[in-house]
């Protein structure tokens, strides 16, 4: 859905593809941190003096458990490691780069589940911050899994990962070089296709989130594409009888996760 986010060339990642080739990255942030733990094994853990409280305590047991050798650094020597990532809270690790999967792979996990499957795809959002928080809210409404581009698009970077506060660990993101043909696939498997526009002609809460169904999420400023809309079986719309015009990516995106969540769980008829 439209909004008025923005985004700075230097943060946007042109293919996320670019983030495997690395060997490893650097992630920071208490959560994101504990959460590489929990599903991984991080190659290491730089951390300021200090730093107490329980979620440290987890840290340092699970970095012991998995033999994850954790370096204790002043608080200038880890500005000067980590600095540059915003909001470390005096931790940071460094961990394998994010590993995307391919779509019927996501499918196949998605179908796995005693749940409907139930998919987000992003159609080219480009600001990291709005991935992670997207990513965040898919993780927290019991999504199978993302769907993004390959190319002119934000992939999971250290960046996404800080923000999903650990959703990055544990999400699918399947990566597809062609978003139009990835609809007509998911189509043919099933699934029904749900975007968002302020135009759509179904309001949000009158629509059947109970099927096999994929929510698709339209970039920041210019909403969906053309065919990607076309190829949405309904358009969705969220009424703003308020003052803002538009509501942002990842405000739209937690609307209808908790809209389909809700009626998933019997909450809503």
């Amino acid at each position: 859905m439209k909004g008025k986010d923005r985004f700075t060339p230097q943060s946007r990642s042109k293919n996320p593809r670019d983030h495997q080739g690395s060997e490893k990255e650097l992630i920071a942030g208490r959560q994101a941190v504990l959460e590489a733990l929990r599903y991984g094994r991080p190659f290491s853990i730089l951390m300021a003096e200090g730093q107490k409280g329980n979620v440290i305590s987890e840290i340092t047991f699970l970095a012991g458990q998995k033999d994850v050798p954790v370096t204790s650094l002043s608080r200038a020597d880890f500005d000067q490691m980590a600095g540059e990532l915003s909001g470390s809270q005096g931790l940071a690790a460094y961990v394998p780069p994010f590993r995307y999967c391919s779509l019927q792979k996501l499918i196949g996990l998605a179908r796995e589940s005693p749940e409907e499957p139930f998919l987000m795809m992003l159609d080219h959002i480009e600001d990291p911050q709005n991935l992670g928080a997207v990513m965040r809210t898919a993780d927290a409404a019991g999504m199978h899994g993302l769907i993004i581009p390959d190319k002119r698009a934000a992939g999971v970077t250290a960046a996404v990962r800080k923000v999903a506060a650990g959703a990055a660990e544990r999400m699918p993101v399947a990566l597809a070089g062609n978003l139009n043909r990835a609809a007509e696939r998911l189509k043919q498997e099933g699934f029904w296709l749900y975007g968002a526009e302020a135009d759509g002609r179904e309001p949000y809460y009158r629509a059947d989130y109970r099927r096999p169904l994929v929510l698709v999420i339209g970039s920041e400023g210019k909403g969906l594409s053309r065919l990607l809309r076309k190829n949405c079986d309904l358009i969705l719309s969220i009424p703003m009888p308020g003052r803002a015009g538009s509501l942002n990516v990842a405000a739209s995106a937690a609307i209808l996760s908790y809209a389909a969540l809700a009626q998933r769980k019997g909450g809503v008829n």
